[in-house]
This record gives C-alpha cells, structure tokens and sequence, in this order.
C-alpha cells in the first residue's frame, strides 16, 4: 500500500478466512512496487499493488493439473471484482505483469512457498495527483 487512506504504507497480506489485513512491514516501497512491475511507472504511482499469491503445490496436491488453471481462473474473478470497485469510486485499476521470483522475495517469509499469480495496481495515480 503506497497511498491509502487509514493504512500506513507498507506491506500487507490480507487473511481471506478472518478478513484480516496484517502489516508485514511498514515503509514507502513505490521503487519496489515499480520494480516488481517489470520495470514500470504504474505500479510505483498506483495507491495500491494487489499481488494474488498462491501454494501451487497445495492446490496441485489437491486439484492435480487443473489447480492451476482453477488458481489463474479466481484470481481472475478478483481482479475483475477489484477493477469494478476501482471504477465504482472514480479509481484507476490495471493488471500488469511482475517479475516472479522478485515478488516472492519481496514478500517472504509470508510469501515462501508460494508463486506469484497476478498483480493489479489500482488507486489515484501519484504522479498525476501532484499536477
């Protein structure tokens, strides 16, 4: 979270099962986020990045091959629900590609053993909220 209103930036992980946002650690990452973004200006000027992670080993243990395209297909669903929320208030919202292992790395040790999935950034964009 670069910019949103009541949180202090950082980084979040949100628990579906209690509807919990818990900080992992608390700092101004705009240079992460557009870094882990391939590289690209959105992600660093977005007011928030949502990247969906997932245990694709647990998810194929249990799903076999289809788990995966069962995980591409929900994180699908939230990116669509988070785009028409964004929208909704007058937001921007985009999804955009990352650097994998980056990510993990970025959000370890809450992020080990999981693979990065999908990221949508989303909120006012800074660069144009200065003009």
């Amino acid at each position: 979270m670069n910019a949103v209103e009541g949180l202090e930036p950082g980084a979040y992980v949100y628990h579906r099962d209690g509807h919990v946002l818990e900080c992992l650690k608390v700092g101004n990452f705009r240079a992460q986020a557009g870094y882990l973004g391939l590289a690209q200006q959105l992600p660093a000027d977005a007011a928030a990045n949502i990247f969906f992670l997932a245990d694709l080993e647990t998810v194929l243990g249990r799903l076999g091959n289809r788990g995966y395209r069962a995980v591409q297909l929900e994180a699908g669903i939230l990116s669509g629900k988070l785009y028409l929320a964004a929208y909704a208030q007058r937001l921007s919202a985009t999804g955009l590609t990352f650097y994998d292992d980056d990510v993990i790395d970025f959000f370890s040790p809450h992020a080990k053993r999981k693979s990065a999935i999908m990221l949508v950034a989303t909120g006012k964009n800074a660069a144009k909220s200065l003009l």
